[in-house]
This record gives structure tokens, sequence and C-alpha cells, in this order.
């Protein structure tokens, strides 16, 4: 709401004054008061005739960007006849937490152009607004504060950060062998292995018309995936286990491993699932290709830490699925429970497991993940802790051990996530 507290000091200063000249006759207030509404008036009509003689315009980044990524804009402001300007505060509005896309300038002449760039670091990934573009003015007296809007709003998805990781979770000596598993699918591979009723969204090329023919209804190819390993990803998102606040939390830190391990394998063409329970639930059996990397992304993108499904639910989910070819990363910040004993079991049914354990405490959280990551470990099962301002690709470039440091761990890698 833009302040009318001058104009009410003003208006509040003419009464004083009007009224004291009735009562005393003294012809100087009488003065004064006349001077201060032509003041208002003056006033009044720099004001609005100044500000609907300014237009604007913004040029935007074009497509989405990814946490890391800087977020620029140029903004370019005419003076079209209007009167001088002392100050202009031009403004991008948006919602992205703790950014600004605001500038103070000044226009002294009555024709004039204004070249505004103004720039941010992403931080944060999440669905956001750009927008309006508002321009905030007032005359000389600061009486009448003026805002006009000029462009309308268009949504930003911030995407995660891609890091490059190590292979850490199936590495490639064990993405074949006799224990890799033939599974059916819409990535086109050189074999068709069956074909299965057309739904809607399935492309036209992938359409097996001698079979539309013999059914009398449209029939689509299921290509034979091949023999190879497939890595699920399980994010934990439920609302109990989080910590921190903004890019320093347990769930942005989350999201950032899920991004680049879905990144990293699906980069080369292995299959990926991934199962998560936030703000939205998704999940998707391990499938190769652009599509299925941007439905993960997108997820991500969206996804707030809000769900209320257990991990041990998650992992339920997915265990009908995975064969001894399967490598399982759960990525979470909760304590010990029953999904330790769900990953254990699928570590004894001879699937590869990983586990990254966000280290709660180092985000100022009350619980510990020190009984979940010791049950793990004497299991023998593959662990890495990431603790807050960890280097990331460090954290996860080896697993931690059985031994005299199973109790404190390894040392953990320090510098900058991102």
């Amino acid at each position: 709401m833009l302040q009318r507290r001058p104009l009410l000091i003003v208006l509040v200063l003419m009464l004083i004054l009007f009224v004291s000249g009735l009562a005393t006759g003294f012809d100087l207030a009488v003065r004064l008061n006349y001077v201060l509404g032509l003041v208002v008036v003056i006033a009044y009509i720099w004001a609005k005739w100044g500000t609907g003689r300014l237009t604007a315009r913004i040029e935007r980044p074009q497509g989405d960007l990814s946490v890391g990524d800087e977020l620029r804009e140029t903004i370019t402001i005419r003076n079209s006849g209007g009167l001088p300007r002392a100050w202009l505060e031009v403004e991008d509005v948006t919602d992205i937490p703790g950014v600004s896309l605001g500038r103070v300038v000044s226009m002294p002449g009555i024709v004039t152009f204004r070249r505004v760039d103004a720039s941010v670091r992403l931080t944060k990934r999440g669905d956001y607004t750009l927008g309006p573009l508002v321009i905030r003015s007032a005359d000389p007296f600061g009486i009448f504060p003026q805002e006009k809007r000029l462009a309308g709003a268009r949504p930003l998805k911030v995407y995660p950060q891609i890091l490059d990781i190590p292979d850490y979770v199936t590495p490639s000596a064990e993405l074949s062998g006799e224990h890799a598993r033939r599974r059916r699918s819409l990535t086109l591979s050189p074999e068709v292995s069956s074909v299965r009723e057309y739904q809607p969204g399935d492309a036209i090329s992938r359409i097996h018309w001698p079979s539309t023919a013999r059914t009398s209804q449209l029939m689509v190819k299921l290509f034979d995936r091949g023999r190879a390993g497939e890595v699920w990803i399980v994010f934990d998102q439920h609302h109990r286990y989080q910590a921190g606040e903004g890019a320093e939390s347990t769930d942005e830190y989350g999201a950032t491993i899920a991004a680049s391990t879905a990144h990293r394998y699906l980069s080369i063409q292995i299959p990926v699932g991934y199962v998560a329970h936030g703000g939205r639930s998704l999940v998707m059996v391990p499938e190769r290709g652009a599509t299925q990397h941007q439905a993960i992304f997108d997820h991500l993108a969206s996804s707030k830490p809000t769900g209320s499904r257990e991990l041990f639910d998650s992992l339920a989910d997915v265990e009908r699925e995975l064969g001894r070819s399967s490598s399982v990363v759960v990525i979470t910040a909760s304590p010990d429970g029953d999904w330790v004993d769900a990953l254990i079991n699928l570590q004894q049914r001879g699937i590869r497991t990983s586990t990254v354990l966000l280290d709660p405490a180092s985000f100022g959280a009350a619980w510990s993940i020190d009984g979940a990551r010791k049950r793990l470990l004497a299991s023998e099962a593959r662990v890495f802790t990431v603790r807050r301002g960890a280097f990331i690709p460090a954290a996860l470039s080896e697993p931690e051990i059985i031994g005299p440091q199973t109790s404190k761990g390894r040392r953990p890698h320090q510098g900058i996530y991102r």
C-alpha cells in the first residue's frame, strides 16, 4: 500500500493555519495556507502527469533455470514527454525467497531513456512467478506517491542443481551379468517384445499397425529394454524429518543429490526409477530417455517436503519391482525405524542398496541418524553421510566402513556443496 502520510501532514498543517488565521486575523497564516494549497495542486498534477507518460519494457530469461544459475533481467524505462523524475523505483515483483529485482534510478530529462540491469543467483528450487513489473514514483515533495504496473507476470521453474557426482550407486562392472533381466518399455530399442492397447499420450509412431488391423483397435509397440541394470531413487520427503531452512536444508540437499543421481545414470542410458511422496507423490518405474528425465526433474522442482507417507511404505511401493539387477538409493534424514529393516531385507535378497543419510543434527535438528547408520553399517550396507556444508561429490566418493570409526563415522568432507 502506498504511503499517504506526507499528504495527511500537509492537510493537517493547512487546517491549523486556516483556523489560526481566522481566530487571530493573522494574514501570514492565511497566505501560507494558500501556498500549501497551491503546492498540493502542483504536486498532484506533477505526479499524475509524469507517471502517465512513463513506459517500460523488460527482458526476462527465456525458459526455466536451475539452482546456481544467475537470473538476469534488463528493464528499459522511457519518460516520454513527462516531467523530470528525481527518483524512480523499478521492481520486477517475484515470490522467489530472498530475491529482490528492484533498482532506484533518476530521470532528470524531459524525454529520457534509462536502462536498468538486475541479476541474482538462484539458491532454492521451486515454482515461482516473475512479475508484474512495477514503477513507483512521486512528485518532488513526496505528497502523492504513484505506482504503475507495466508488464505482466510469467511462471519460472527453478530445477535442482546438477553436480558431477561419482558412480556411487551402480558401478559399471555390475551393470550386466547373469542376474540382469529383461524389462518391457516404450523406450525405443532394436527389438519389439510385445504390444498393448493404445493409451492417451502414446506417440503415433509407436502404433503397431498389423496388430491394430487384426484386433480392430489401436495397439502400440513395447520394446525390449535389453539386459541391463536399473537404478531406483527413493527420496524421503516426510514432513516430520526435515531440518534446516531454505538452501541450507535437508530437503534442498536431498533434491540436489536425487537430481544429480538421476541425471548421471540417465545420461549413460541406465534406466532410472523414482519414488517420492512430498507435496506431490510420484512413483515412476525405471525408464530411459528425456521424458523420464523431465518428469523426475519436474517433480523435484515442484514437490515440497510436506509428505505424510513413511519411508518404509515408499520402499514397499517398489519392492515387487526389484530384481537382482536393481540398485536402490535411499536419500533420507529419518531416524532409525522399520525402513532400516526393509532396506536390510532388500540387501539380503541380493539387491544392491546405497543409503545417503542427511545428518539432521548438522542442520539444527534435535533427532539423530546414528542408530540407523550403525545398523546399516553392521549389515555391511553402503552408507554415505552428508552433513551441512559438505562438498556433496566428495561425500559420495566412498562409503563408510565398519571399524573403530563406526561410532564416530568418517570425518565429514568440508566445503561448499554448490
